[in-house]
Formats: C-alpha cells, sequence, structure tokens
C-alpha cells in the first residue's frame, strides 16, 4: 500500500484520483455478483478494515481494480501470486479471471496462510484458489506450468530474483503485475532513506529489467504505491 496520499504525485492530483477511484470500486462487488455495500464489495470491504487494523500491507483499492482489468482482459487459465497477505489479491484475480482461473498464491506467514484460507473460503473461491506455504523464490520455481498472469507483492528485495524466475515460465500472452514499483517514492531519490536503501535499490533494478528486457514491453505505473506491469510479446 502507498504510505501517504501524496508519496508519488502531487497533493492535489492524488486527492483527485483517490475521489475517482472511490467511485470505481462497486465494481469488484459487480465482479463477485454481490450487492455493494456503501458503494463497495463487502467481503473486500472487511478485509481493508481488518488489514488497517492488524497494519497489514495488502493492495490499495485502485490497484485492486487494475488487478480485476488486467485479469478480465487476460481471461488467465493459470495465476500466481507472490505475497498472499490475507487472500484480498488472489480473491480479485480468481473472481475478474473467471471460472477457469486457478490461482496458486505464495506465503511464508503460517498466520497469514491460515487468515486468507478463511477469507478464501468465505468467498467461496477454496476450489479455484490454492494457497501454498512457502518462501516465494522457492515456490516460483517449483511452477511447471506456463502463467497466464503474475501478480507480485512480496519481499521488495526480492524482486529482481522474482523476473529472472519467472520470465521464461511466462505464457506466450503472459501479463506481470508487480505493486510498490515505486516504494514510497524512494525509488526515484537520488539517495533513498538509510533504512529503505536496499530494497529501492532492488526496486529500481527490477523496474529497469523489466522495462528492457527483450521478451517483455513493460511500463512502470503511477498507481498505489507504483505498479509495474508487462506482458510478454516474444518467446
Amino acid at each position: 500500500m502507498k504510505s501517504a496520499a501524496d508519496a508519488i504525485l502531487r497533493p492535489e492530483q492524488a486527492i483527485y484520483l483517490d475521489g475517482l477511484h472511490a467511485k470505481s470500486a462497486h465494481a469488484l462487488a459487480t465482479l463477485a455478483g454481490v450487492q455493494p455495500v456503501s458503494g463497495r464489495d463487502p467481503l473486500l470491504a472487511k478485509m481493508e478494515a481488518r488489514a488497517a487494523e492488524q497494519g497489514y500491507p495488502i493492495s490499495d483499492p485502485e490497484v485492486a481494480c487494475l488487478l480485476a482489468i488486467v485479469a478480465r482482459l487476460a481471461q488467465p487459465k493459470v495465476v500466481v501470486e507472490l505475497g498472499t497477505n490475507i487472500g484480498y489479491g488472489a480473491i480479485v484475480l480468481a473472481r475478474a479471471g473467471g471460472p477457469q482461473a486457478r490461482v496458486v498464491t505464495i506465503e511464508m506467514s503460517g498466520d497469514l496462510v491460515a487468515q486468507a484460507r478463511g477469507y478464501i473460503a468465505e468467498a467461496g473461491l477454496s476450489d479455484r484458489i490454492e494457497v501454498r506455504q512457502g518462501a516465494a523464490i522457492a515456490e516460483l520455481e517449483k511452477i511447471r506450468e506456463p502463467i497466464d498472469l503474475l501478480y507480485v507483492d512480496c519481499v521488495k528485495e526480492e524482486y529482481p530474483r522474482y523476473l529472472e524466475i519467472a520470465a521464461p515460465k511466462l505464457a506466450p500472452r503472459g501479463t506481470i503485475l508487480a505493486d510498490n514499483a515505486l516504494w514510497r517514492g524512494e525509488v526515484a531519490r537520488s539517495a533513498p532513506s538509510r533504512s529503505e536503501a536496499e530494497r529501492a535499490a532492488a526496486l529500481r533494478a527490477f523496474n529497469l529489467a523489466l522495462v528492457s528486457h527483450p521478451q517483455l514491453c513493460g511500463i512502470v505505473l503511477p498507481l498505489g504505491d507504483g505498479v509495474a506491469l508487462a506482458t510478454r510479446i516474444q518467446s
């Protein structure tokens, strides 16, 4: 999640876009086939409240809308998510991807795995979302099927390695989405704060590798805390 409304954009831009994106959140309820409550999907709103209460870094609602748009367009069969947290992104991806979409989501924390499985069951998606407990790099290396859609929201220092492993595994029209690509604006600073220097350096390397990769067409969007988006263009 972005840590402040003006972490990337100018304050007036951020305020305008936050208000605009709030209006689009109703679409997530439509995808779920449920009646919006105060313009929101009730389950996702509950999960957002839980995340805010516990300080869990789930995706921003506007990033969830982008995930839904990309998943609906891609109509994926195999979706891989690195960084389940409480299952927010996995639920959005499974719903938007359609009935043929199978989501494999990976999380190290046993507590978060348990919570995610509970929310996924509440969403009625236990048959289409598999939550695997383990380290993201090790579990990603085990994936053998072509990946139609990869969503990365995991250990920031490991983003470059995720790309190295995942790019050859992408399906011919496979897509990558990665959250926190601008990391509170630290990535763009010539001298990031000392506590964030390693993460900023890794994300900077990831962003450059993504947009310059010979097999990908990629961009970095100033949405939420920055979202990197790429699709495979050649084998």
